[in-house]
Order: C-alpha cells, then sequence, then structure tokens
C-alpha cells in the first residue's frame, strides 16, 4: 500500500529522535532560570524523518508587553547562546536561530497568557496550539498528519508563508483531528467548493478567507487565513486524483524534463542588495507580479502567465506572452452614439472616429509603450535597494524551476 510505504521514509526512528532530544537538553540547560517549553511538530509527534526545526519558547510575563519582547527580551536569549552559531530571525517580533549539528533551533520569546483569546503576539498562542494538538491526536492520528504533510509538500502546497501561502502543520493537525483519517481529508477535500468551512467551534468574527478554520483556542483567528484559493485548488485536485488513482509521485514529485518554449517568455532576476525579511520581501514579489500582469494587459499584451521563485539575496520573475510584439495601434472602443454626456468629450480626444455597426463610436490610438523590458524595468519597484538583469528565454539549461513554469501541469496530473 502507497501510504505504508511512504510512512516508512517520512516516519523518523529512534536514532533521530534521541538525536533531537539531546540536543534539547543542552539548550534547555542554557535557558534555566526562564520559562521555556518546547513547541512545535517535534513536541506534537508530527515531525517528517529529516525534515523539523526544533522551536524552543521563552515566555515573559504579560505585563512586560510586546515592544520588550522586540528589544529585551532578544539581547536575554542571545547572552545565552552568544558562543552558538546562530542568527537573529524576524517574524512579528526577533527571535534567534541556532544551527546545532546541522539542525535549526528556533528560540522564540512570547508572553505568558492564560488563554489563546489573550494572546499580544502570534507567538503567545503557540503553547495553547501543542496542547489542543496533543489532547486530540493519538498515535495513528500523528501518522495520518505525518502523510498529509508529505502530500502538501509534494504537490507544492505547504507552508504558511507568504511566499508559498498554503498549509501550515497547525492546519495540517486541525484537517486530521477534524476528518480523522488522511483518506477522509482527501475524500473531504475533492468535494470543496469555496468558502470551505471547518470549524471546530463558531468563529468570533466573519472571515473572508477561501478556507475558514476558527482557531479552536482563539476563535477570533482564522487558521487558514494564509491559504490562498490557488493553494486550496491545487489541493482539492490533487485530493481528486490521488484517490482515482493513487501514486508516489503525489508525495516524492520527479523534476520534470520540459524545454518547449511556448510565447515569449520574459525572465526578470531581481539581486537583492539589503538583507530583507522573507515573508516582507515575498509580499512585495507578489504584489510586484499583479502588477506587471495589469500593466501589460492594459498596454495590450496576452499575458498567458507570470510566476516567482528564488530566495531573499536573488529571485526570479518569470512573464510569459502570447508574443511580446504588438502593433503600433490599436482599435479604442467608444460610447454608443446615444450617449451624449460622453461623445463631446471622446470626440475631443481622438480622431478616425467612426460608429460601428453596433452603435459604439471607434477611433484607432497609438501606443505609446510597446516595449515589454521597459515596461517591466519601470514598474517594477521594491522597498529595499535592487538590480534587474533581464532576458528572453531562447532555450532551457535545465534549470528545474524554468522548467516546472514553462510545463505546468504537475507530475501527478499529467
Amino acid at each position: 500500500m502507497i501510504e505504508e510505504e511512504v510512512l516508512k521514509r517520512i516516519k523518523p526512528d529512534d536514532v533521530e529522535r534521541h538525536k533531537l532530544e539531546k540536543i534539547l537538553s543542552n539548550v534547555m540547560d542554557r535557558l534555566k532560570g526562564y520559562e521555556a517549553e518546547v513547541e512545535g511538530s517535534f513536541r506534537k509527534g508530527t515531525w517528517l524523518k529529516g525534515d523539523t526545526d526544533l522551536d524552543v519558547f521563552v515566555f515573559f510575563p504579560k505585563e512586560v508587553g510586546k515592544e520588550y519582547l522586540k528589544e529585551m527580551a532578544i539581547k536575554e536569549l542571545v547572552s545565552r547562546f552568544s558562543d552558538y552559531n546562530y542568527t537573529i530571525a524576524y517574524a512579528e517580533h526577533p527571535y534567534l536561530m541556532l544551527d546545532v549539528e546541522g539542525v535549526e533551533v528556533d528560540i522564540v520569546p512570547a508572553l505568558k497568557v492564560l488563554s489563546g483569546s489573550e494572546a499580544v503576539t502570534a507567538a503567545d498562542r503557540t503553547p495553547f496550539h501543542t496542547r489542543f494538538v496533543t489532547q486530540h491526536l493519538d498515535e495513528k492520528g500523528k501518522d495520518e498528519v505525518r502523510l498529509l504533510k508529505r502530500f502538501l509538500k509534494g504537490i507544492g502546497a505547504y507552508g504558511a508563508e507568504i511566499k508559498v501561502q498554503g498549509f501550515s502543520g497547525y492546519v495540517s493537525e486541525l484537517l486530521i483531528i477534524h476528518y480523522e483519517t488522511f483518506k477522509n481529508t482527501l475524500a473531504e477535500a475533492s468535494k470543496w467548493v469555496p468558502p470551505v468551512k471547518v470549524y471546530f467551534t463558531e468563529p468570533a468574527r466573519e472571515f473572508t478567507e477561501p478556507l475558514q478554520i476558527p482557531d479552536p483556542v482563539d476563535p477570533r483567528r482564522n487558521a487558514a487565513s494564509a491559504v490562498s484559493m490557488e493553494k486550496l485548488g491545487l489541493f482539492s485536485l490533487a485530493s481528486r486524483y490521488y484517490l482515482k488513482e493513487p501514486s508516489m509521485e503525489f508525495f516524492f514529485p520527479k523534476e520534470p524534463h520540459y524545454d518547449k518554449i511556448k510565447g515569449d517568455i520574459l525572465l526578470v532576476n531581481v539581486i537583492l542588495e539589503e538583507n530583507v525579511v522573507e515573508d516582507i520581501l515575498w509580499g512585495q514579489v507578489w504584489r510586484n507580479v499583479d502588477k506587471i500582469r495589469n500593466i501589460l494587459t492594459e498596454r495590450g499584451f496576452r499575458v498567458i502567465d507570470i510566476s516567482a521563485w528564488g530566495n531573499n539575496e536573488k529571485l526570479t520573475i518569470a512573464i510569459q506572452l502570447e508574443s511580446k510584439d504588438i502593433g503600433k495601434y490599436y482599435l479604442n472602443i467608444g460610447p454608443y452614439f446615444y450617449q451624449w454626456e460622453s461623445i463631446d468629450n471622446f470626440v475631443r480626444k481622438n480622431e478616425n472616429i467612426w460608429i460601428g455597426r453596433d452603435g459604439r463610436l471607434y477611433s484607432i490610438k497609438e501606443r505609446k509603450e510597446t516595449d515589454v523590458t521597459e515596461i517591466v524595468k519601470s514598474n517594477l519597484s521594491f522597498k529595499h535597494k535592487f538590480k534587474l538583469e533581464l532576458e528572453w528565454v531562447k532555450e532551457v539549461k535545465g534549470d528545474p524551476c524554468l522548467m516546472r513554469f514553462l510545463r505546468k501541469s504537475p507530475p501527478w496530473l499529467k
């Protein structure tokens, strides 16, 4: 059975467990005197073999406030781990990221609150998430979560960060708690029509996102707010096709080899010259993607697809057009002949005017911009220092990201 084979590959063994426990023991020794707890997928028993970060949360009195976490708490934590290989990372507030024997250990300051609904920062809810999951998942349930996580990773829908806009580990756990098994979750997801509502409790406010799961520890929050319509659709479609014809491709897809270029493809390579927090960067990336798509469409180009990939040092925005060549002139559609309030303005601003067979006024206009590269360069913007390198794709040289962009169809679909 495919799921059994997958579990053999993704379920951690005792050797890995003992290694992680030893790392955590050393880290916790450094935090004596603080109220520190292990959280995350290791604590919940849902982590994947060879694929986990360890999360240690350090709790400060709620009264010290959020600013204390940003300024003083991180300094205190650095002083405890100054001899470790560490970096200061940023989410809602700074946290410490250690590299211990090749394992990432995140030391996260948070405020001590009595319930999830009292949370001041997102980190404050985490222990309540941990308790809810551990209280509702048995050993079989943990394996079902592992299968769902690996499935989501395989299809490219795992991760709540802005770059991915997919399913978090916590949402994966909630789905298994709600639907009980991996197969049941896929069976339900294959029938989803947005907005999808998965309720443990009634929401404390109205949600607008395509997947709505009121957080059982804080019903004001949609636990699935990060899931985009695209990733919801991807999961639903993959679920339907897996149930029809199960395959290891869903869990461990092979990199496709595809070198057929359809249309004209412009690669916009953005080299970041400043250090940027990834979530901040990708918020800007997707805004630029939408902006470029809209502007090119307004200028008369037929856009097939736009996507982006990369990291916070170098990223690529790929633009696929039916053609980069466009006419110097275009048909301008005006008002109907009886829309008098608009006609004088149209006549004043246009020449070569005529009435069409449908009764509308038309004119011929000259395009001001016909060079795609110039349009892109003048409209791309980032809040951090960057430089651009633009190139039209003439041949595919083995870049797996570009191949995926060209192929479109995931390997499990076709």
